[in-house]
């Protein structure tokens, strides 16, 4: 097995090396913000596509500033790391990229920093099932709100309110789940977002529903306009996904996987719906960039020759 390096504050260090105090505030208070970044390996071209690479970390650092976190980290420089990471790594198959920003003082609860960047980046396939569908539930388990713990802001302490919901959902022999907010209508899964399907219209709940305001569900609205499929972001009730003709969780670790059924009621047919099956193809095809005029930004991409490969594993 391949040694493995992770990116911390501008340089590469062992896996085994790759740590922050237990007396920080990031392990003491979760005052540490995070993205996942899906990255899609081109063996042709070489090359690998960070999908939507610039809008994470925009997200990232408006995670930063909400958090108050005092930092010198600026777009360039965090890009320049993850792109650093994946080459030290030799990534050539599908990844994942995992960057965070961590408070590493031994402070007290308001501690601003200094602020840790770390990176590590993985192979990562489809989640499981996602070429049948999944069934899930909806959580006893609120989901937190903006004036409690910002949903927007994609920090390590908000996962344990979705967590708390997986562990419920998995002992009730459910492969996933949603949560309701404070106005008990659909909010979205642990760790992602949700649409349905409605005579072929698309429902998503709004970004003031209680959400992280997830990249691949922007991405799902904008190829929803263009294929000239109507789509609408408003309050969802919990009753409209049980007649729902088709439904489906998206985001960067999701990708886009198909539900099958919710609270045991079965959605359409049963199976992946015809809409869901559109916009899983539009996903792979832009992720893959397999079509004319979906090329990846520049930004996004991180080439390199195969003869410099083996000479790629140097740490900075």
């Amino acid at each position: 097995m391949k040694e493995c390096f992770i990116q911390l504050n501008d340089r590469a260090v062992p896996y085994e090396e790759a740590t922050i105090h237990v007396g920080s505030a990031a392990m003491k208070y979760g005052a540490s913000v995070f993205e996942g970044i899906r990255g899609y390996w081109d063996a042709d071209r070489h090359r690998m596509h960070l999908f939507s690479l610039s809008e994470h970390v925009d997200r990232l650092l408006d995670s930063m500033k909400i958090m108050g976190m005092e930092h010198s980290w600026n777009k360039k420089r965090v890009i320049g790391n993850i792109r650093n990471i994946i080459l030290v790594n030799q990534l050539q198959e599908d990844c994942y990229v995992r960057v965070a920003a961590s408070v590493e003082a031994d402070g007290s609860l308001e501690a601003r920093g200094p602020v840790l960047l770390s990176v590590a980046a993985f192979p990562q396939q489809r989640k499981p099932h996602s070429d049948r569908g999944i069934h899930i539930s909806v959580s006893s388990w609120q989901r937190i709100s903006d004036q409690m713990m910002p949903p927007r802001i994609k920090c390590i302490a908000n996962y344990q309110n979705g967590r708390l919901a997986m562990l419920q959902a998995k002992s009730d022999g459910y492969d996933n789940t949603l949560l309701l907010n404070q106005h008990g209508k659909i909010a979205e899964a642990p760790t992602a977002a949700f649409f349905i399907v409605k005579n072929g219209r698309l429902i998503t709940p709004s970004v003031t529903s209680g959400i992280l305001e997830s990249i691949t569900r922007r991405h799902i609205l904008s190829w929803a306009k263009e294929m000239g499929l109507t789509a609408e972001e408003r309050e969802l009730d919990r009753t409209e996904c049980y007649l729902a003709d088709e439904a489906f969780l998206c985001g960067t670790g999701a990708e886009i996987l198909p539900v099958i059924s919710v609270d045991r009621y079965k959605l359409g047919g049963g199976s992946i719906g015809p809409v869901t099956a559109l916009l899983m193809n539009k996903y792979f095809n832009t992720a893959y960039a397999k079509e004319e005029g979906l090329e990846p930004n520049l930004e996004d991409i991180v080439t390199y020759p195969k003869e410099e490969i083996e000479n790629a594993a140097l740490p900075i």
